[in-house]
């Protein structure tokens, strides 16, 4: 562990407020440097939000979290020298900004209470090189550490309890289980081509490619897709690998229904929505995305019963953000949104 603030810049404005506006889904798109906030009701895009350090180039806006209570959240900017921008639900107002000081940014993980950010330094330029974490503390954005993990570490997502970080490792095939309490790697799971088969990847050059983790809501698991291999693994808080499921191709993200019985995952290369068994890790339903190419990003209404979908789309169409509802596999709206788009979020309104 590096600890320390080297090369902090930071910019904090004064202010709080609560959030003056029903719930808002938050959508990142990474080729026009915009958080995008759209109506889950019917997928009308409310307002735009420029996230641009360097005007004129390309900055690409990647992850976006929300804070437990909901009145603020936070995005990474992954490219230049890739910052960490702290908004506050109440007018969606940017209150401050952070200089990571590390070459990439992925998903960030916010703590249970709150009062911490992980930023988990996505550098896929180092092509293998070890790297980490930044460890932010949310209410003044101070850096106050950094965490050598692993080469390219794309998430970090605390357990509900608390007591756990899982962070998934794209281009070394690991996933980390990082104790909450000090932020040591206590297990270290290494993924071959099957459960308990050897592990032999080398940096750089993975097999199977863990992208993405949820949690159970016990805190007793952790879900991860293996983008390269097709396949979603379970993992239990003594690294143990419990079972792994196909799925459709190269699935990114992953969610979880509130009862923990459903793991709903976006298949990037099959365009379909896959819905496994969160047990057994089959494919239990495959909801066809025809529409809108390279679904990546995903996040369920508080209830479970909607899934909201982030598309990328490519170099020649526009992103998307589809609504679907799981109970019958319909497509509830569709809404043109952004160009590579990825990340997905849902703020809460007032009272929720």
């Amino acid at each position: 562990m590096i600890a320390g603030a080297a090369g902090l810049a930071l910019t904090l404005l004064a202010g709080c407020g609560a959030n003056d506006e029903g719930p808002r889904l938050l959508v990142t798109s990474g080729f026009t440097d915009e958080v995008l906030l759209l109506d889950p009701a019917d997928g009308t895009i409310t307002r735009r939000i420029a996230v641009d350090p360097r005007p004129g180039e390309r900055d690409e806006p990647h992850g976006v979290a929300v804070s437990p209570d909901g009145r603020h959240w936070w995005v990474t900017v992954a490219h230049g020298d890739p910052t960490l921008h702290l908004f506050e639900s109440g007018g969606d107002r940017r209150v401050g900004t952070v200089t990571l000081g590390l070459p990439g940014a992925g998903r960030p993980g916010i703590s249970p209470d709150g009062g911490t950010v992980i930023v988990p330094d996505y550098w896929l330029g180092g092509t293998g090189a070890m790297s980490g974490a930044a460890v932010v503390r949310a209410d003044d954005l101070a850096v106050v550490e950094r965490l050598e993990l692993c080469p390219a570490p794309h998430q970090a997502a605390y357990s509900p309890d608390g007591r756990w970080v899982a962070v998934p490792c794209p281009l070394s095939d690991e996933v980390l289980l990082l104790d909450a309490a000090d932020l040591s790697v206590r297990h270290r799971v290494g993924l071959g081509l099957a459960p308990g088969a050897p592990f032999a990847t080398e940096p750089g050059n993975p097999l199977v490619r863990p992208m993405n983790v949820a949690w159970a809501p016990t805190s007793d698991r952790v879900w991860v897709t293996l983008m390269r291999q097709g396949a979603v693994s379970a993992i239990d808080t003594t690294g143990v690998e419990l079972a792994r499921g196909a799925t459709p191709r190269q699935p990114t993200q992953i969610a979880v229904t509130p009862d923990g019985s459903r793991l709903i995952v976006p298949a990037r290369g099959d365009f379909l929505l896959a819905v496994l068994d969160a047990e057994t890790l089959e494919t239990v339903d495959r909801i066809v995305l025809a529409d809108d190419p390279h679904p990546h990003g995903v996040v369920l209404s508080p209830d479970g019963a909607t899934a909201f979908i982030a598309h990328e789309g490519t170099t020649r169409s526009s992103g998307a953000v589809t609504a679907v509802r799981l109970a019958d596999g319909q497509v509830l709206w569709r809404t043109a949104a952004g160009v590579f788009t990825l990340g997905i979020a849902w703020r809460p309104g007032p009272g929720d």
